[in-house]
C-alpha cells in the first residue's frame, strides 16, 4: 500500500504541485486582508507622531509663514481643484457615453406576447413602483402582486 503522504516535493504530480501554490497564494492574500488594519493603523500612528513631533514640539509651523509656503498652498489647492474637476468631468462624459447608446424600446405588443399577458395588463404594471412576479415553470406571468 502506498502512503498518502509524499515525503518527496518532486514525487509530487504537476497537479498537486499548482494546488499547493494556488492555496499559498489564496493563503497569503487572506493573511494581508486580515492584517491590512494593523498595518494600516501602524502607519497612522507613526504619521501622526512624526506630525506632532515635527509641527508641535519643534514648532515647525513658523515655517509656513514664508512666501514659499504660500506657494506651496497655492499648488495643493490647485490640485484638490483639478481632482474635482475631473471627478465631475468623469461623471459628465459618463452621462453623454450612455446618452449615446439608447436603451431599445420594445413595444407594448412585443411584451404582452412575450409573456402572455394582455398588452392593458402590462400598462397596469408599468404603473406600478413596487411589485412581485410570479412564473411558472414555462415563463409565463402567472400572478402579480404589489408591495
Amino acid at each position: 500500500m502506498e502512503s498518502l503522504i509524499i515525503d518527496r516535493p518532486s514525487k509530487r504530480s504537476l497537479k498537486q504541485k499548482y494546488i499547493d501554490n494556488s492555496l499559498k497564494v489564496v493563503m497569503l492574500l487572506g493573511w494581508l486582508y486580515l492584517c491590512l488594519p494593523a498595518i494600516t493603523f501602524g502607519v497612522w500612528y507613526i504619521a501622526y507622531t512624526f506630525f506632532n513631533q515635527q509641527l508641535i514640539l519643534l514648532e515647525g509651523y513658523k515655517e509656513y509663514k514664508t512666501i514659499t509656503s504660500l506657494w506651496y498652498l497655492i499648488i495643493i489647492a490647485n490640485m484638490l481643484v483639478l481632482v474635482f474637476a475631473w471627478s465631475k468631468g468623469k461623471k459628465f462624459f459618463a452621462k453623454k457615453k450612455s446618452a449615446k447608446h439608447p436603451d431599445t424600446c420594445v413595444s407594448l405588443h412585443d411584451v404582452s406576447e412575450f409573456f402572455h399577458v394582455s398588452e392593458q395588463e402590462i400598462l397596469r404594471y408599468r404603473k406600478m413602483k413596487k411589485m412581485t412576479v410570479f412564473h411558472d415553470e414555462t415563463g409565463r406571468i402567472v400572478q402579480v402582486t404589489t408591495l
